[in-house]
């Protein structure tokens, strides 16, 4: 629908459900709704949390984050420090408005003005790492200059808009005024007169990763709240629909985003968060989640969810994501495919953000945890699907002992969203263990977005991913660097994925260079994998390796064979000299997590090779 969609339509559904006392995000306005919730069981010692921690902010306030704090990212390029503080001081806006919600104790209305008074003295709701985002230069020639640069809307900025601008539409008749006035003023100085007085664009309108979602959405739903003059909101929402429609571009046809299932998650939800709120204002008649690349987008988590909460962790995703069930079971409605995922992995209310625990509490179903599971119990079931627009291949086994066992690959091309180098990179997941394994992403700073280094960090390089090192090149970064899928098939018995990667590499002696993966996964016998490669030079290459990445230790056993658990690899050990590297990383979200690089060194490279390896699982 959002293609087709044009502002006169727009303007008119806008104009004639122009309603000043109308009730947006209806479910939060029922007294009904939260006292359920609150007298349910399922959250119950969630609430003992919330009212702990409010409790604790009302005795003790956090401090905001110093100057000192703020200017890390600029000399040092950490941007935890900060951005943890600046958690602590906004945990009082997400932890009150909950329980404001919910009960109507008057000093959790108290907590919830200052709260929102602190918030509202920042200096700016940017955070540093995305102060001057829109230069050309950015981040260099920002931190080192005499004047600040202009204002911008970031993630954060667009995300608190929409919470204070959602907020005050709730509770503002219990807040005191001054600071009800306070946040639209806030918010029209921050937020519109930023974005909508100032035809430059903002460097994440020419973006189709999560930021057009998070920004655009935030942005439209704080000017759904707060604009009362239909004519000039159909202005305003619609250069907020065609970054959407940028945003939504990013997708295949088949649903599937470069940048894997946790940003899937935030982008998504910010856009479905929207997409609901404009469905309520405009008393249905405008519905952008009622499309059929809508659909499969919302399908797409479901084919990377593996066992025991992994996911197919390509590029800057983390290893395991918690989902929102309100979203899942909010998208249920349009994509009627979709399953809940595994209890395990149900995302539960924090004090980080009102926006995602007012959805999960008031949308997610109320159908027990044992329900949930049935589906992913079925012995013999086969879920794949090959996403052709970006790349990826994904197919899941859940075998006769109930186990899931999981094949991904990827092509594409070295400078898509959360980039890493891992053209032909894939992943062998086993019984909630991935073996052949992504390392995922690093930590987050300054340097890490910086492709100068950004690519000689293992996590991120080609050289920490399951592909060739090519007479001694490793891939390049930039969007000249990518593959070509030349053919794929999928039958009872196997689905068989080839790329060409010849164009992933500067390597000038290189002529041709192909991978074809078969998956072999009838349901009568156990499932495996083989892997084989075509290599041409122009001349004899002096060196050729094959590079596995395991979150097992590889064992020897006998010549030719690496035991990694619950997966066998078998190589011509006349062909190849096996080294084993052990690799710790600290990442976003896990300190010291261990890998093992297996580098196959081949002992005689010559010209034209045909390579072949097998991975079987026991």
């Amino acid at each position: 629908m959002i293609n087709q969609l044009t502002l006169k339509q727009f303007k008119q559904a806008l104009e004639e459900t122009d309603c000043p006392s109308q009730i947006l995000f209806a479910e939060a306005v029922s007294p009904e709704h939260w006292h359920r919730i609150r007298e349910g069981t399922k959250y119950a010692e969630i609430w003992e949390q919330l009212e702990a921690k409010a409790e604790e902010l009302l005795a003790m306030p956090p401090a905001p984050p110093s100057f000192s704090d703020f200017i890390l990212f600029g000399s040092t390029g950490d941007r935890i420090i900060y951005q943890s503080k600046r958690d602590q001081l906004y945990s009082g806006l997400h932890t009150f408005s909950l329980l404001a919600m919910a009960d109507i104790r008057p000093e959790w209305i108290t907590g919830l003005e200052n709260a929102i008074w602190n918030i509202c003295n920042e200096f700016t709701w940017v955070l540093p790492a995305h102060v001057g985002l829109y230069h050309n230069q950015y981040p260099n020639q920002i931190w080192d200059q005499t004047k600040m640069p202009r204002e911008t809307v970031d993630l954060a900025a667009a995300h608190i808009g929409f919470t204070l601008a959602e907020i005050i539409h709730l509770v503002g008749d219990r807040m005191h005024p001054w600071v009800v006035e306070r946040v639209k003023a806030e918010i029209h100085r921050r937020i519109f007169e930023v974005y909508f007085h100032n035809p430059v664009p903002q460097n994440w309108e020419l973006k189709t990763n999560n930021w057009p979602a998070v920004c655009a959405s935030s942005i439209g739903a704080a000017a759904i709240y707060l604009e009362q003059d239909s004519e000039k909101l159909s202005g305003m929402l619609w250069r907020v629909i065609n970054v959407l429609r940028a945003y939504l571009s990013g997708f295949d046809e088949q649903g599937a985003t470069p940048e894997g299932p946790a940003y899937w998650q935030y982008g998504f939800s910010h856009f479905v968060f929207f997409a609901e709120l404009l469905k309520e204002r405009t008393q249905g008649r405008i519905s952008l989640l009622e499309d059929k690349k809508i659909e499969q987008i919302s399908l797409f988590p479901q084919f990377c969810m593996l066992g025991g909460g992994k996911v197919v962790n390509f590029s800057d995703s983390a290893e395991q994501v918690k989902w929102n069930t309100g979203v899942i079971h909010r998208l249920q409605s349009y994509a009627p495919a979709l399953q809940m995922p595994e209890s395990t992995t149900w995302l539960m209310p924090t004090s980080n953000s009102w926006l995602d625990n007012s959805r999960l509490m008031l949308w997610s179903p109320d159908r027990t945890e044992s329900q949930t599971e049935e589906a992913w119990r079925d012995s013999g079931r086969v879920e794949e699907r090959i996403f052709e627009g970006n790349q990826w291949a994904i197919s899941k086994v859940t075998d006769v002992k109930g186990r899931m066992i999981a094949f991904a690959a990827k092509g594409g091309y070295n400078e898509e969203p959360h980039n890493h180098n891992d053209l032909g990179h894939f992943i062998l997941h086993v019984d909630g263990r991935s073996v052949l394994a992504d390392m995922g992403l690093g930590v987050y700073s300054r340097q890490y977005f910086q492709p100068e280094y950004r690519y000689k960090q293992v996590n991120a390089g080609s050289h920490g991913h399951s592909v060739p090192i090519v007479n001694g090149c490793t891939q390049g970064f930039g969007r000249q660097f990518y593959t070509e899928m030349t053919g794929h098939h999928q039958t009872n018995e196997e689905m068989a994925v080839s790329l060409d990667l010849t164009n992933a590499y500067a390597c000038s002696d290189l002529r041709h260079l192909t991978r074809q993966f078969v998956w072999k996964r009838t349901l009568n016998e156990t499932p495996y994998l083989v892997i084989r490669d075509r290599v041409s030079f122009s001349n004899q290459p002096t060196s050729f390796q094959e590079v596995f990445i395991s979150s097992v230790q590889p064992v020897k056993t006998v010549p030719g064979q690496l035991e990694l658990s619950d997966v066998t690899l078998f190589y011509e050990e006349s062909e190849w000299s096996a080294e084993i590297e052990p690799v710790t990383l600290d990442s976003e979200t896990e300190k010291g997590k261990r890998f093992y690089r297996i580098i196959l060194h081949h002992q005689h490279p010559i010209s034209d090779m045909e390579i072949a390896f097998r991975f079987v699982i026991s």
